[in-house]
């Protein structure tokens, strides 16, 4: 009840000013503020393509819009970006608080391997990895993969190492041969695996770091 009453007492307060203000900004407001952000913040950048709003957030004196941007780089390569816009009331006049990018995803430039491919080279390395404690009964690729690029600078993009990431999930039964496995009880282990790009060879490898034989759990 307190609690109620508090609020009851704020929005009173705030009401006569409520009501002289600004309406508050729209979408249309919010992407002209982000392609100010960007050309203040990264101005060798372009920006593509904005989208949106994915969802508006807001109370009475907040408004918050989410958004993507495609950005294209001074190297030509892209990100995909996830942001937010935040407007909040000053009196009676609505300013632009924040422009925050939350996620930003390379774009790839290289084509990932087929599924079929991917789930046949993580279980060629499994098969490798001589984990006789489990006899590996399925391999499923869970979602799509993520690309990434390990470079920092413009310059070192052309010979960067190129992966997709794949969220893999492994089931086996237990062959006893492993302090950590009882023979005939079933076994999960959920994973990520990096699949590198090789450009000289044109190929395609399994990062051997993730081919773990301690990851599995026991199914409850």
């Amino acid at each position: 009840m307190g609690n109620m009453l508090r609020a009851l007492c704020v929005l009173a307060l705030l009401a006569p000013s409520l009501a002289r203000s600004q309406a508050a900004p729209g979408w249309e407001q919010a992407k002209r503020d982000v392609l100010a952000d960007y050309r203040k913040q990264q101005p060798g950048d372009q920006v593509k393509e904005i989208t949106g709003p994915e969802r508006k957030e807001g109370a009475l004196i907040v408004v918050r819009y989410y958004g993507s941007a495609v950005v294209e780089r001074a190297d030509k390569s892209r990100t995909n970006d996830r942001f937010w816009v935040e407007y909040r009331l000053f009196g009676t006049r609505w300013e632009l608080q924040t422009v925050k990018v939350y996620e930003q995803n390379v774009q790839s430039d290289i084509a990932a391997p087929s599924k079929a491919q991917a789930q046949e080279l993580i279980a060629a390395a499994w098969k490798a990895g001589n984990c006789e404690g489990f006899d590996i009964r399925s391999i499923a690729l869970e979602g799509e993969p993520r690309f990434q690029i390990e470079a920092t600078r413009a310059e070192d993009r052309p010979k960067a190492k190129r992966s997709y990431i794949y969220q893999v999930q492994i089931d086996a039964v237990g062959t006893g041969k492993f302090r950590l496995s009882k023979e005939g009880a079933a076994y999960v282990n959920r994973l990520q695996h990096l699949l590198h790009w090789d450009p000289q060879a044109r190929a395609w490898s399994v990062d051997p770091r993730h081919v773990r034989c301690g990851g599995f759990s026991e199914k409850r």
